[in-house]
């Protein structure tokens, strides 16, 4: 029986948008206590096992005793709820900029519940008690050890990390967990040693997601038994759909999606909790055959797709947050893939406007009208999403220079934010490390004493070869680049070790759509390489502040070189004593302006520190991954850095991404984009981040469809296609189509401008609720708009 045949679209999407109330009206989360509670119990129950096998087991028995339900207005079973805690900050309201201190502590999760029911405080605090003594805590605290005071004012931070890949479900799709276990036995029977047991661990985790389709099979039945009418036909699809996959192949969009929402919530339990950032990959390649396959309309498949929207979204502020889902693209050979289950994806995207989870579009220089035309509703449309765009003519060449394989290159996707990994075969670890160059500049200035606290964190002028300051802004660069070569070091060995403490949480399930069914090794090995490409990730803070600052400091010497003290005692103070430092300080040229001086600085900076992070080495020997992004955290570091030399305050943010600082680039557009045509993004494997505020009245055009295909002339041709530009060019932006007068207007009378009380806008690589956020970040969102810089 066909979906068709019990439910018309109308009633699907009615459904789906009846399930979403349902899920936000949920403000406690408990699942995932109660799965760390069952592990706690199978820790001594397996002990004697490997700890591959043990792991599996326990999967098997979470499975086995998790507490399941299907509502009333399910299409499909499956719940993420029980994988994620309230607990990120970012989207969290009661969040301040003070409050972050990265996340280093293995048992701060367990802050973030309350007693419920019978979950009493008692309980609570014995298992994060338990927990903080386990060998993953312990090797986590030890990688933090070895990071000592850098990490207390954001040098730089290390990060365990737990999603941040894209695994490859289209194998267990279609041929079903049979399918994938006779694969697994094959490459057991000719291997030996440890590998043998890791296959019958990956075995093993199978039972956990075909435990999780019995058990949601026998609740439809029962809510089968208790309807009537289309409600009955509706859990009966649904039983019967559930006792065939994930166990066998799907054969229509219906079967594929309940598989992919069972085979997503396993992977997310078995990391439980908040395994952030898995992504889905290129999602109208993985369900377009499926699709195909009855000819369904885009109308009953946007439908459906509007359900496993629904999915992705956790509780009352869609806690799953950075999952990311892409589409269109072109294949190895050029031509275009962009399907209709591409369209019927953006269908359901637009009518449900959910929080979660990101959409992400692949552009090409040969993307077809219809697609720019289909993107117009999303950018012009008030308190709408707006998805990520990247630029796969740029993008292809740059995965193959990093040692990509050509076939390989059309299943790149997007992780989290915005970090390019192949589908199924990357362990990038993107988000493992985090460097601050504003603070190190800062320390290099002021002989390693913190502007902010007094606390000696750096090198003295004297160890950094310097006898006074003048001689230090002298040689401002060497200084500069040595110290973060050596920072970078200290950073490279906490976070290696810091991945060697995940890596004792092995996931066999996740590894069998990692590449783990063919190698038999966990995807988080950290002595054998369980994925065909594997590197650490390293987001680099404070280019354009860096770049300003030694312009600036250039401009002095030339000028004023007997102002060298004044100028570093300006600093130590912000400014309170020298406003006339300041103001000269802030007249000298900025990145963003297309001034020649000044963004042949900012190349200069990202190449050198580009190449300072990719000879660093990750716990395999593959080098660590330039990642120019900064997601809301140039706000959390830029609260650790003192005043800088371009003029910008203590404490105030970073540049974001690589874009201009707020307030510093000032004719327009045009000027923005060549500048910015000058970063070497070449070297940017690991990803880079960039935002443009763009106002809606450039746009002339009375129709959505018109107004799409003004934004691929006005803004996407001149950045990503630029006849102008020799060199690699950008591959990532995305867009506020807003203006910060409209902002202030929606949080001051928030039922006229959001009467469903959801106004989504972007932060970098996740949509957010406007009106869910906290003030420091909804005014970071204001600022950055920065109109002057993207007029045209």
């Amino acid at each position: 029986m066909e979906i068709k045949a019990v439910l018309n679209a109308q009633k699907i999407t009615e459904l789906a948008k009846e399930r979403f109330k349902e899920e936000r009206s949920l403000n406690h989360l408990e699942g995932w206590f109660l799965a760390k509670e069952i592990q706690r119990e199978c820790d001594e129950k397996f002990k004697d096992d490997p700890d591959c096998i043990r792991i599996a087991k326990t999967q098997v028995e979470v499975m086995r005793r998790i507490p399941l339900s299907i509502g009333d207005y399910h299409v499909f079973a499956g719940t993420q709820d029980d994988s994620f805690a309230r607990s990120y900050a970012l989207i969290n309201p009661a969040f301040t900029v003070d409050s972050f201190s990265g996340y280093c502590d293995p048992v701060a999760v367990f802050g973030d519940i309350d007693p419920i029911g019978d979950i009493t405080q008692e309980r609570i605090d014995d298992l994060k008690e338990y927990n903080n003594h386990t060998k993953f805590a312990d090797a986590l605290r030890q990688a933090y050890d070895l990071a000592g005071d850098d990490t207390s004012e954001a040098i730089y931070f290390i990060e365990q990390v737990t999603g941040h890949l894209i695994p490859d479900v289209r194998p267990m799709l279609a041929g079903g967990t049979e399918s994938i276990r006779a694969q697994i036995e094959k490459n057991q029977a000719a291997c030996g040693g440890d590998r043998k047991d890791y296959f019958e661990a990956m075995k093993i985790s199978l039972d956990a997601l075909e435990v999780l389709a019995d058990r949601y099979a026998a609740l439809a039945e029962e809510k089968e038994a208790a309807a009537s009418g289309e409600a009955k036909e509706r859990y009966r699809l649904m039983k019967d759909t559930l006792k065939k996959v994930p166990r066998h192949g799907a054969d229509d969009l219906f079967e594929a999606i309940q598989s992919f929402i069972l085979i997503w919530q396993t992977m997310c339990l078995e990391q439980t909790p908040n395994p952030f950032a898995f992504s889905v990959g290129n999602a109208d390649r993985i369900f377009e055959p499926y699709r195909a396959k009855t000819n369904m309309s885009r109308e009953v498949a946007a439908s459906l797709f509007k359900h496993l929207l629904v999915f992705f979204n956790v509780a009352d502020r869609s806690w799953a947050i950075s999952q990311n889902l892409i589409i269109g693209g072109k294949s190895n050979e050029g031509e275009d893939l962009t399907n209709p289950t591409s369209y019927a994806l953006l269908d359901a995207y637009y009518d449900m406007n959910l929080p979660q989870p990101i959409l992400s579009v692949k552009l090409h220089k040969n993307t077809p009208k219809e697609l720019y035309e289909s993107l117009g509703r999303f950018f012009f449309t008030p308190g709408c999403l707006t998805p990520s765009l990247f630029n796969d003519d740029s993008l292809f060449p740059i995965l193959e220079a990093h040692g990509v394989d050509h076939e390989d290159l059309q299943d790149y996707s997007v992780a989290g934010c915005q970090e390019p990994l192949i589908m199924g075969k990357d362990n990038g670890n993107t988000t493992n490390s985090w460097l601050n160059l504003g603070k190190i500049l800062e320390l290099c200035i002021s002989g390693g004493v913190s502007t902010i606290t007094g606390k000696k964190l750096g090198k003295t002028d004297e160890e950094n070869g310097c006898k006074n300051k003048l001689e230090v802004l002298q040689n401002i660069r060497r200084i500069f680049y040595q110290n973060v070569d050596e920072y970078a070091d200290r950073m490279t060995k906490a976070a290696n070790a810091a991945s060697e403490a995940i890596g004792l949480l092995q996931v066999p399930f996740l590894s069998t759509m990692m590449g783990g069914v063919e190698s038999g090794i966990d995807t988080r090995d950290t002595k054998r390489q369980g994925t065909k490409y594997n590197g650490s990730g390293c987001l680099i803070h404070g280019l354009s502040v860096v770049a300003d600052s030694f312009i600036a400091i250039d401009t002095l010497l030339k000028e004023r070189p007997q102002d060298a003290d004044r100028l570093v005692e300006a600093l130590r103070t912000n400014f309170e004593n020298d406003p006339q430092m300041h103001e000269y300080l802030m007249n000298c040229k900025k990145f963003g302006n297309n001034e020649a001086e000044v963004d042949r600085e900012a190349q200069e900076v990202a190449n050198k520190v580009a190449d300072i992070v990719a000879s660093k080495k990750n716990y395999l020997g593959n080098p660590f991954r330039s990642d120019f992004s900064t997601p809301s955290t140039h706000l959390l570091y830029g609260y650790w850095v003192g005043a800088t030399p371009d003029g910008r305050k203590s404490r105030d943010m970073l540049g974001y991404g690589v874009d201009p600082l707020y307030g510093e680039a000032h004719s327009g557009l045009g000027f923005r984009v060549l500048s910015g045509m000058k970063l070497p993004y070449e070297k940017m494997n690991g990803g880079y981040a960039s935002h443009f505020g763009i106002n809606p009245n450039y746009f002339r055009s009375e129709t959505f469809e018109g107004k799409g295909l003004e934004f691929r002339d006005k803004i996407m041709n001149p950045l990503f296609y630029n006849p102008e530009n020799p060199n690699i060019q950008p591959f990532y932006l995305y867009v506020n189509v807003t203006t910060p007068d409209m902002l202030r207007k929606v949080l001051k009378e928030p039922k006229k401008y959001a009467p469903s009380g959801v106004y989504i806008m972007r932060i970098h690589g996740t949509f957010v609720n406007f009106l869910d956020l906290s003030p420091a970040i909804q005014e970071d969102i204001i600022t950055r708009l920065d109109m002057e810089s993207t007029s045209l």
